[in-house]
């Protein structure tokens, strides 16, 4: 996958971007079957009683489904390294990420049709935008228009919104609101920062969302949001994607700004866990929203 000057442009205008068709389908069959593990491990878990902290279950419906996993390095390193080095996500970093990209966390969002949890309009993580800060979403299974597929309000990634206010007046209807459908096997690359939510879903089945959220190794530190040492097991985190990534598709500056791993990946993710550190929060509606159609559709309720 290349990143035309098109969807660059388009990326830093409207604050998202869409790329067809970018995983392999062998990545793509690995990534569905290793969520399909996590879903019937998380449920069981839950049955027999036992908390797991990476872990959201939803029982709003009466039957508890899996809404979120966090932290999926923990749970396959060698396969997240796999996902994080493929050419795709490479190009991805090289072109909109730039110099000093590591990874920060990566989830996987299950969605289903209500009463699961909608995802409300938010804005994530507000930052000074001194360093790009991006989420890139790998969709493991078909997002359709009207079927609960993201919706953003482009061009408003650059300084935090009303949210309330914006809710509250149009609910899912912003003005100037676009729908952005994907397929499975597709990335949609979005600014931290731009206002996003995701209505409901009506067809039956989960729609699941890998999610890995990047940016430069010095925009941690500018933010001073989390500790230097945090951000350095990012970088080394970083340094096995760069090892396992095909050489030629890495500048040779990022080869000795990350350079050989200081650990192997089995004590890194040790590490890694060892050190949690809370992540700028998100912004939602300060109160509760009153409209006839959000967040809960008319014909849902």
């Amino acid at each position: 996958m290349e990143i035309s000057s098109n969807k660059h442009d388009f990326f830093l205008k409207n604050g998202f971007v869409h790329f067809e068709n970018a995983l392999s389908i062998t990545l793509l069959k690995k990534l569905q079957r290793f969520s399909d593990k996590l879903e019937a491990s998380a449920l069981k878990n839950f049955h027999n009683g036992q908390v797991n902290n990476q872990c959201c279950i939803s029982t709003d419906s009466g039957v508890p489904r899996l809404f979120r996993y966090n932290d999926l390095l923990f749970e396959s390193p060698e396969l997240i390294i796999e996902l994080l080095a493929s050419p795709p996500l490479i190009e991805v970093y090289k072109e909109l990420v730039g110099d000093g990209a590591v990874p920060l966390q990566s989830d996987i969002v299950f969605k289903y049709s209500p009463p699961h949890p909608h995802i409300t309009w938010h804005q994530d993580a507000p930052h000074s935008r001194q360093y790009p800060y991006l989420n890139i979403g790998i969709y493991l299974d078909d997002a359709l228009l009207e079927d609960g597929c993201l919706r953003y309000v482009p061009n408003t990634q650059h300084k935090i919104l009303d949210i309330y206010a914006l809710s509250n007046q149009y609910g899912w209807d912003i003005p100037n609101v676009v729908q952005q459908p994907a397929k499975a096997g597709d990335i949609i690359v979005h600014d931290i920062m731009v206002l996003h939510s995701s209505g409901a879903k009506r067809s039956q089945g989960a729609r699941r969302t890998l999610y890995v959220e990047f940016r430069p190794v010095l925009g941690i530190t500018e933010s001073g949001k989390q500790t230097k040492e945090w951000a350095e097991l990012r970088k080394q985190w970083m340094a096995h994607v760069i090892k396992a990534a095909d050489p030629g598709s890495i500048p040779q500056a990022w080869h000795e700004f990350y350079g050989e791993p200081k650990y192997d990946l089995s004590t890194l993710v040790k590490l890694i866990k060892a050190k949690p550190e809370a992540p700028i929060p998100s912004i939602h509606a300060h109160k509760n929203v009153v409209h006839p159609n959000y967040p809960t559709p008319k014909d849902l309720r």
